[in-house]
Order: structure tokens, then C-alpha cells, then sequence
């Protein structure tokens, strides 16, 4: 009993040391493939198919079949022998004689086998569309994983950037304290006014306002992310030095031809074009006859002599035909409505392709972009934090003014705060282009 307490403790312990772990994005993907419901549930569907392409499969097979039968007639057949048809010579009120066939009750026993010779390639047809549907979910469900895939790196850099933005704002509010510091001993030596000292504390409760907020979008993605990780309850997000991104120089062919070759979208749509050949297939092979094949053995009472109602084994093999000569030209339309469906798939690939097309060089664009902002931030920054160094000493020897210092701080976060969100585009556009290629993991 101890043992099993003290198991329980540990695997207690262990669960919640896990839960306060802070989450990387690795861990977040892991846990978004295994635990998304909605990939869940597409993964049943792609159960269901391969249950279905067993399904058609074991049509294909011989068909082994048992029945019994028991039941009870009031009245049995009779037969009256016509022996005055025989010109025999009969005495005078002769009643011919008469025969009872089996009796009251009758019981059948049989064991059969059944299996299709013909169909006009209907059963094969059959199972190579399974097959195809089967096809179809796998798509679907790996078009699904990576639209989750992206929703976790979109909710795992939107909290890399609130964080940053709240060092940066924490870091400008640190300033600001000590600008009031400065005003409030100044407006005591008389030398500023009272409205200086409330534009250094309007601009500094204008940040705690700001700090509110980002700790409130931290907790509002951490729930998200929570809810797309189908987590018990949420957990702290990691914090990543995001490194300097290089300079983007991946070919725009490239990532085209890439996009063609993984993109799930595209392989879904073929897939159905070819779930639509298979289906005028099928309609095609309903013009042909079904030739089966049906083997029983019997085992009853009365057997096939009902006069002596006895048990009796006997069995029975036959071959049977079925040939649907014309049925409303249903065959026909259903020939026509296959067609009608590829020609439609085929408009689908096409508008597919296209799609791909702008999709990637928009994500090519957007990283390109991003790069280029990043390098104009970091000059920006570099000045703004020349400018307010000099606006600051220039403030210690009575040149500038206390309105000139808190400009210059409001534009040196404003100019921090456009760097980070730089290279937060910058990561958020890498994962567009591994979406628009297909690739995303």
C-alpha cells in the first residue's frame, strides 16, 4: 500500500513539474499533433476508410452462410391416386386411394457458399475507390496538421512579441520613474511647473495602462494555446532569444515548384479527380451482367422424398445471372454526372494552383519585407537611442526641456518596440512560407 501511495506521489509530482515547465515550441507541436481533437476526429474518419477498404475487399471473397428453418402448416399436401384413369376394373363404390406428402412440420438445415464469378470489375472497381477515399482523409488530415501546425506558431510568436513588448515597456517605464524623480525635485527647487511634472506621470500611467493590457493578452493567448493543445489547464510560454534573421535569399522558383510537389490541397483535389474516373468506371461496368456462383448443403425433415418424411441430407449447386436490361437510363446519367464531376475537379486543380502561386509569393514577399524593416529598425534605434542620450545630457545642463526628454523617450520605445515587432513578421513569415510550400512540421 505504501508503494502504490508513494507511485502516486511521484507520478503526482512529475505531471506538475511538467505543467509549470514552460512550453517551447517543439514540445507544442508534439503535443498539438497528439492531442488536437480536431485532428483526432479526422484521424477516426481515416479509420473509418481503412474499415471501409476491408469492407470491399472481403466482398471480393467467398460468402459462407448458414440457416435454419422451422415451421408448422395446418394443412399438408395431399395426392389422390387416379387409378380409374388406369382402366383397371374396379369395384362398384371404389374410393381411390390417397397420399399424404410430408407432414405438419418442416425443418430445413443448410450451410452455403457464395462467391461472385462476374461482375464487370464492379467489386474491384469498388475497392480501388475505397482505397481512393482512404487516400482522400490522409490528405485531409495532413492539410489539417499543418493549419494546426501554423495556429501553434502563430500563438507562440504572438507571445514571444507581447513578451518583448513588456521588457521594453517595463524598461521605458524604468526611465520615465526616473524623469519624475527629476521634475518633481526640480518643480521643488521651482525651476519647472507643475505641468511638466504631469506629463512625465500621465506618460508613465499611460505605460502601467499598456503593462495591464499585454499581461492580459499573455493569459488570453495562453488559453488558446491551451485550447488548441487540448491541455487540462494552461501553461507558461517560453521565452526565446530570437536570433538575427539572415538575409532571405531563397528562390521564388523554388519554393513554387516545392509548393506543387508537398502541398496536401493539391494532392486532396487529384485524389478526387481520380475517385471520379473510378465512379464512371463503376457506372460503366452496371451495363455488364453479375454471374455468381452457390453451393448448399441440406439438412431436413421431409428431404426431397416427402412421402417417406424423413430426415435427409442432400445438396444443391447452382449458377445464377442478373442482368439489368434498362433501368430509366439511370446508368447513363450517373456516366454523365462522373464526367461533370472531373471536368468540375479539373477547374478545382486550377484554381488550386493559382491559389499556391499568390499564396507563396505573398509569403515570400512578406519575409523579404520583413528583413529590410528589420535592418531600418535597428538604424532607427540606433539614432533614437543617440538622440535621447543627447536630449538627456542637454536636460542636465539646462538646455533641453523636460517635454523635449519625454518625447525623446516615447519615440526610442516606439522605435524598440518597431524592432521587435520587425522581427516577429520576419518568423511569422518563415512559417507562412513553410505553409504556402507545404512543408510546415
Amino acid at each position: 500500500m505504501r508503494i502504490l501511495l508513494s507511485a502516486a506521489m511521484l507520478l503526482a509530482v512529475i505531471a506538475l513539474g511538467r505543467a509549470q515547465t514552460p512550453l517551447t515550441l517543439e514540445e507544442a507541436l508534439q503535443l498539438a499533433q497528439q492531442n488536437n481533437l480536431q485532428l483526432q476526429k479526422q484521424q477516426q474518419k481515416q479509420k473509418i476508410a481503412e474499415l471501409e477498404v476491408a469492407t470491399k475487399r472481403g466482398q471480393r471473397l467467398p460468402a459462407l452462410d448458414f440457416s435454419a428453418l422451422a415451421s408448422y402448416t395446418d394443412e399438408i399436401a395431399k395426392l389422390d391416386l387416379p387409378l380409374e384413369k388406369l382402366g383397371l376394373p374396379l369395384p362398384p363404390n371404389f374410393t381411390a386411394p390417397r397420399v399424404e406428402l410430408g407432414g405438419h412440420d418442416r425443418t430445413d438445415i443448410a450451410l452455403g457458399v457464395r462467391q461472385p464469378i462476374f461482375t464487370g470489375a464492379k467489386l474491384r472497381t469498388q475497392v480501388e475507390v475505397a482505397k481512393t477515399m482512404l487516400a482522400v482523409e490522409q490528405s485531409r488530415l495532413a492539410v489539417m496538421q499543418q493549419q494546426t501546425a501554423y495556429q501553434v506558431y502563430l500563438l507562440f510568436y504572438q507571445a514571444q512579441s507581447l513578451k518583448k513588448e513588456r521588457k521594453i515597456q517595463e524598461a521605458s517605464l524604468a526611465r520615465l520613474s526616473v524623469q519624475l524623480q527629476q521634475a518633481r525635485s526640480l518643480f521643488s527647487a521651482a525651476q519647472v511647473m507643475a505641468y511638466d511634472t504631469l506629463q512625465v506621470y500621465n506618460q508613465a500611467l499611460q505605460l502601467r495602462i499598456q503593462l495591464d493590457q499585454n499581461q492580459r493578452d499573455q493569459r488570453l493567448v495562453a488559453l488558446q494555446m491551451a485550447r488548441l493543445l487540448n491541455l487540462p489547464e494552461t501553461r507558461a510560454i517560453v521565452e526565446l532569444d530570437l536570433s538575427e534573421p539572415a538575409a532571405f535569399v531563397t528562390p521564388l522558383d523554388h519554393l513554387k515548384r516545392s509548393a506543387v510537389q508537398h502541398r496536401p490541397e493539391l494532392s486532396g483535389v487529384r485524389l478526387a479527380q481520380r475517385s471520379a474516373q473510378l465512379s464512371r468506371k463503376l457506372a460503366q461496368a452496371n451495363f455488364l451482367p453479375d454471374i455468381g456462383a452457390e453451393a448448399k448443403y441440406h439438412y431436413g425433415k421431409p428431404g426431397l422424398n416427402q412421402v417417406t418424411n424423413q430426415w435427409m441430407d442432400y445438396t444443391t449447386v447452382g449458377v445464377s445471372l442478373q442482368w439489368n436490361l434498362w433501368r430509366g437510363n439511370q446508368d447513363r446519367r450517373r456516366i454523365e454526372a462522373a464526367e461533370v464531376e472531373q471536368q468540375r475537379l479539373t477547374l478545382e486543380e486550377r484554381e488550386w494552383l493559382n491559389a499556391i502561386n499568390y499564396e507563396v509569393e505573398r509569403s515570400w514577399e512578406n519575409a523579404d519585407f520583413a528583413v529590410k524593416q528589420i535592418h531600418l529598425a535597428e538604424r532607427l534605434l540606433a539614432q533614437q537611442q543617440e538622440r535621447y542620450r543627447i536630449v538627456t545630457t542637454q536636460q542636465g545642463e539646462g538646455v533641453a526641456t523636460t517635454n523635449d526628454v519625454i518625447v525623446a523617450e516615447a519615440d526610442l520605445t516606439q522605435a524598440e518596440l518597431q524592432l521587435q515587432r520587425a522581427r516577429i513578421q520576419y518568423y511569422l513569415s518563415q512559417s507562412e512560407i513553410l505553409l504556402a510550400t507545404g512543408t510546415l512540421q
